[in-house]
């Protein structure tokens, strides 16, 4: 199974562009952005892993990957 990116080239007409160079462009920022997020997450929710909150770090960013970028977690099992 070849890997799709969630943004496909009609969600990426939709948005903006039919240009394939200018999606993949669309692709790559949202792949930038979702590692962002990520790593904000890492460094702000990792301080509150031991506060009493209880909030499992790995687990938010692992479920938050998956919603973001299912088609990768399939392709990789």
């Amino acid at each position: 199974m070849t890997e799709q990116h969630p943004l496909t080239d009609d969600k990426c007409f939709e948005i903006w562009s039919r240009n394939l160079y200018e999606n993949e462009w669309m692709r790559a920022a949202a792949d930038w952005q979702l590692k962002q997020v990520i790593e904000w997450m890492r460094d702000n929710l990792q301080d509150h892993r031991y506060s009493g909150i209880g909030i499992d770090v790995d687990y938010v960013i692992e479920a938050l990957a998956q919603d973001m970028r299912p088609q990768q977690q399939e392709d990789n099992q």
